[in-house]
């Protein structure tokens, strides 16, 4: 329990609390059915921290529980290749490996002269090669996708058939046209599972983009792109130099899916059955029932604006580092206030940790405050919690609940360091 959470996608339907593979489970036929036609792009969208990842394996593990036949799954992780070749060769290959297969046992069967047979994994290398912009010299990727093939001056061994239909050097139009026929009388289909999209630099983005509808853009084969809508239009836009990238975005993707944020009673609820189990482990016993009352308060009130999971799991990494060492000197509810509020609101926490070091100091007499520097933390504090509604998240009047010495006041410099009641500095104190 005291080790951190280190935020990894979780891989299993035991794992889930908010109700992911369950979306999954709907979501998967869908999928299959989109890889029947000419060809799509479906956009996976929420924001950082929704759960994209984990909704994508379980999605996978779902789609193989269906066990469609002649039905392919790739998976491509742009964010840790961080190499465009390495994108177009994962994709190509895996498609390619398919058609070498079906097209050994086809010439196998029907052909006595296999020189003769077109080979259609070679075809789609080639035009990889060819379409894939900005990625690598066409020579270069001609030996990266066949080894065993020559310059790209040479050609690729594409059969003669395939030379002999043409009479000619095939354009890029007609190896496309000829990849497409070929799948569209096979019985085949791929779905290409593109993750963490929202977490590419601009020219990165650009390029796994230009390859879901350049590169590959085939019937019978589906992608499913998982990102931040307003982070990946933003790249787009730079990296592409557009005026609207979201626009553009649009152009690319043809149906899109937002995952659906959970709860925010079940995101506190989470975090206080988990920030319970570190107390219990670390003392031994249960909270008594003032500090579990005053738990539920501090969750409830300061966790409002709890929106992901992984916020709950930064939430409950700082409680622990912070309460295993100091378990006895601090307040188990204050130490959840105060790491809600550094993940949910930095600038407050930043300006907790600068006020709490000063009032630490004149509590023991050992420095004084000037007027202008409480008037400037003062000003800080009324910015940060503007709201006059003793109720709100956002009011100076629920801090006092945790921060002694601060009050709503008109005059900025009277809202810190006020004047505490004898409880209050014995509390300082202890």
């Amino acid at each position: 329990m005291l080790n951190s959470d280190s935020d990894r996608a979780l891989e299993s339907e035991e794992q889930d609390e908010f109700g992911f593979a369950g979306i999954a489970k709907k979501l998967a036929p869908s999928l299959i059915a989109a890889t029947g036609g000419d060809g799509m792009v479906i956009g996976i969208e929420g924001s950082w921290g929704s759960g994209k990842s984990t909704m994508v394996n379980l999605l996978r593990k779902e789609l193989l529980t269906l066990d469609t036949p002649n039905f392919h799954i790739i998976s491509i992780a742009p964010w840790l290749s961080g190499d465009g070749s390495s994108l177009v060769r994962t994709l190509i290959e895996a498609m390619a490996a398919v058609l070498d297969t079906l097209d050994e046992a086809a010439s196998s069967r029907w052909s006595r002269n296999k020189k003769t047979a077109i080979k259609y994994g070679n075809l789609l290398r080639d035009y990889a090669a060819k379409t894939g912009r900005g990625i690598a010299p066409l020579a270069k990727l001609a030996g990266l996708f066949l080894p065993l093939a020559g310059t790209a001056g040479e050609g690729l061994d594409l059969g003669a058939g395939f030379l002999d239909r043409f009479g000619k050097a095939p354009t890029d139009a007609d190896l496309k046209k000829a990849i497409s026929d070929r799948l569209k009388s096979l019985d085949i289909r791929f779905l290409v599972l593109i993750d963490d999209l929202d977490r590419l630099e601009p020219a990165q983005a650009v390029e796994v983009v230009r390859l879901v509808r350049s590169v590959a853009d085939f019937p019978k084969v589906a992608y499913v792109m998982c990102y931040d809508r307003a982070v990946l239009a933003h790249a787009l836009q730079v990296g592409l130099d557009v005026t609207n990238g979201d626009l553009f975005l649009q152009k690319v993707v043809q149906l899109t899916f937002a995952i659906p944020l959970p709860e925010p009673f079940d995101l506190r609820l989470s975090l206080r059955q988990k920030a319970l189990a570190i107390y219990e482990e670390i003392n031994g016993r249960p909270p008594s029932p003032d500090e579990l009352e005053e738990l539920r308060l501090a969750i409830d009130r300061e966790g409002q604006g709890l929106r992901t999971p992984r916020e709950v799991k930064l939430v409950l990494n700082g409680i622990r580092f912070a309460y295993a060492n100091l378990a006895e000197q601090v307040y188990f509810p204050d130490i959840c206030r105060i790491n809600l509020a550094k993940i949910l609101n930095p600038p407050l926490y930043a300006w907790l940790e600068k006020y709490l070091s000063l009032r630490s100091v004149l509590a023991t007499g050992d420095a004084t405050i000037e007027e202008d520097e409480r008037t400037t933390l003062g000003e800080e504090l009324k910015a940060l919690l503007p709201s006059n509604d003793a109720t709100s998240i956002r009011s100076i009047w629920g801090l006092r609940r945790f921060i002694p010495s601060v009050r709503a006041a008109d005059e900025a410099k009277d809202t810190v360091f006020s004047t505490e009641s004898e409880n209050e500095k014995r509390s300082s104190l202890s």
